[in-house]
């Protein structure tokens, strides 16, 4: 397993994934600009484990429930891809991958969360780039980079994503 980097404190996010119109979208969120850490980046929805937490996938759970307004079940989780580190704010942050049957219409707070907005895999993957920061995705839905660009090449590690038909069952599986 995964061993946490000295010094970083665990935290989570929930790279919610649904299929729609023959693709795949994810839900992205906005930090509000006045935000002490991660101000207005793009990102997933998500945060710091709280002491009430007894796993980082109840914190995953929490914070998209306080943060979109989006209730996540056990049920929907499809696995856990690997932590990734942010140096300059040292969170070990674990990304946790939600299966949804829709796209839900999310509900930002807005004392966390700027805009919500879903969009396509596809897109994103069309829009990599290397920036001023690294590797990111940059188009209409803005710029992704850091921690969470690196979660989202996870995703696609060979530009291929497969869809699996179970004969009729509306939930199609998808195979990077």
């Amino acid at each position: 397993m995964w061993e946490q980097p000295k010094g970083f404190r665990p935290a989570s996010v929930a790279v919610l994934l649904t299929y729609d119109g023959g693709q795949w979208w994810t839900l992205i969120i906005r930090r509000p600009a006045w935000m002490r850490e991660h101000p207005a980046q793009l990102g997933f929805p998500g945060g710091k484990q709280d002491p009430e937490d007894r796993t980082l996938w109840e914190t995953a759970k929490r914070e998209t429930a306080e943060e979109v307004g989006v209730a996540i079940a056990h049920s929907q989780c499809i696995g856990c891809l690997e932590p990734v580190a942010i140096a300059v704010t040292r969170y070990w942050v674990w990304p946790w991958l939600v299966g949804l049957s829709r796209k839900l219409t999310p509900d930002p707070n807005p004392r966390e969360v700027e805009e919500a907005y879903w969009v396509s895999l596809s897109a994103v993957w069309e829009a990599s780039r290397t920036g001023p920061h690294g590797f990111c995705y940059q188009g209409d839905f803005g710029t992704i980079w850091g921690a969470s660009a690196r979660i989202i090449q996870q995703l696609q590690p060979h530009h291929e994503v497969r869809i699996e038909d179970h004969g009729g069952d509306d939930s199609p599986v998808m195979h990077t």
